[in-house]
């Protein structure tokens, strides 16, 4: 472990410190994939993707005269123009932390600052909320209006606890700090830019940007998001719609749930992360760890996440246990308590109703580390991807329930 002792304060916080490449990266020579034994398997994964869009494509027209579903596509697009314009205006409003961040070097009061940070950051909870509530709006819509704001609040909320330590710092000794230099619209657009969600002074980056990268994860990113839609609307959405005893449907979802799982990790981790750190010249891209070899679901949360993870580590666990006093352990039941309500609230919004199964789940994941760690690694393993298979279309089955009822 590398000694921290003599570090400036401002690099021990350092949370990306040096270039990585995401695992499966396949676009990317240097990344673990080409070193790894096991790439022919997953060069097949990719192909048998390929086929099964094509075998679906085809026999969908021959039954159907058409490629694809045509009722879910168009309950994606339902209020289409809406949900394109909110992106802009959340990432507009974020710039709300920015000028915060202006106001205090001008000489804004505690008081006045704090009441800026929780009353902006409450809103975008408040507006979202509203708005999943009031519009017509299929699950596509709320997920990506939801994450939008789970997103920039993280983001924004980062900026301002980050500056607040910088500015604690400068105060105290005001020579070689980044502070309040840092406080520019450059440094705030590419922090915003970057697959993120804890601020830095300064990020590792790469020397340029790459094209071909960058097409390559976009057709792999078309293809995968097809797949997904397929997989969605072929083999998902026809067993929620036959409202079969619950037994019954979690069994037929139990395959269909492990692979938009899979995918819905590809999509978010592997292509659109990587673009947007291609876009902003990131180089630290270790989005994920191992997960699929986690042994405990303690590990599943620290491995699955790097991004939320690293936001979760720096600004929930380490502010309840140094700035609240309280316990690592207690520290660490909150921050997944915490967690657990923020996953709760995109379901609750998803559904428009309040069932907190996952909530019942994710806090009976805690018992299953304590069982995995004195069954061993292997006993953890094998127990951690029977929660993963059964798991989701369980959730799946008394959600779907929960919306018809």
């Amino acid at each position: 472990m590398e000694n921290t002792k003599n570090m400036p304060s401002e690099q021990k916080r350092l949370t990306y410190t040096t270039n990585r490449t995401s695992f499966f990266d396949i676009t990317e020579p240097n990344a673990p994939i080409h070193k790894c034994e096991m790439k022919g398997f997953y060069i097949m994964i990719v192909l048998l993707v390929g086929y099964y869009i094509l075998i679906s494509c085809y026999i969908k027209f021959m039954s159907e005269g058409s490629f694809f579903e045509q009722t879910f596509f168009e309950n994606m697009v339902r209020d289409g123009k809406l949900v394109v314009l909110i992106w802009p205006c959340v990432f507009l409003y974020s710039w709300i932390a920015f000028f915060h961040q202006r106001l205090i070097l001008a000489g804004l009061p505690h008081s006045g600052s704090w009441i800026i940070q929780h009353s902006s950051q409450s809103l975008m909870f408040l507006v979202t909320s509203y708005l999943v509530l009031t519009r017509d709006w299929g699950f596509t819509q709320t997920i990506f209006i939801t994450f939008l704001c789970f997103t920039h609040f993280m983001k924004m909320h980062s900026y301002t606890q980050i500056n607040r330590d910088l500015r604690e710092e400068w105060l105290k000794n005001p020579k070689d700090s980044a502070y309040p230099k840092n406080i520019t619209f450059y440094d705030y657009l590419m922090y915003m830019v970057r697959p993120v969600l804890v601020y830095q002074t300064s990020y590792p980056s790469i020397p340029k940007f790459r094209i071909s990268y960058f097409l390559k994860k976009c057709a792999l990113l078309s293809v995968q998001i097809i797949t997904l839609y397929i997989c969605i609307s072929d083999h998902i959405l026809p067993i929620i719609n036959e409202r079969s005893p619950l037994f019954i449907s979690w069994m037929k979802l139990a395959i269909p749930c492990l692979v938009t799982y899979w995918l819905v990790f590809f999509i978010t981790f592997e292509q659109i992360l990587n673009l947007f750190a291609e876009l902003s010249l990131f180089g630290d891209r270790e989005f994920y760890q191992d997960w699929w070899n986690s042994n405990t679901f303690a590990d599943f949360s620290r491995k699955w996440n790097r991004p939320v993870h690293q936001f979760l580590y720096k600004h929930v666990y380490l502010e309840a246990k140094e700035r609240w006093g309280l316990t690592e352990k207690n520290a660490a039941y909150f921050t997944y308590f915490f967690s657990s309500l923020c996953h709760e609230m995109v379901v609750a919004l998803v559904c428009k109703t309040i069932r907190p199964y996952l909530l019942g789940l994710m806090m009976f994941q805690i018992p299953l580390v304590l069982i995995a760690k004195v069954g061993g690694k292997e006993f953890g393993l094998y127990l951690f991807w029977t929660g993963i298979i059964t798991g989701p279309p369980l959730l799946c089955t008394l959600y779907s329930i929960s919306s018809f009822y």
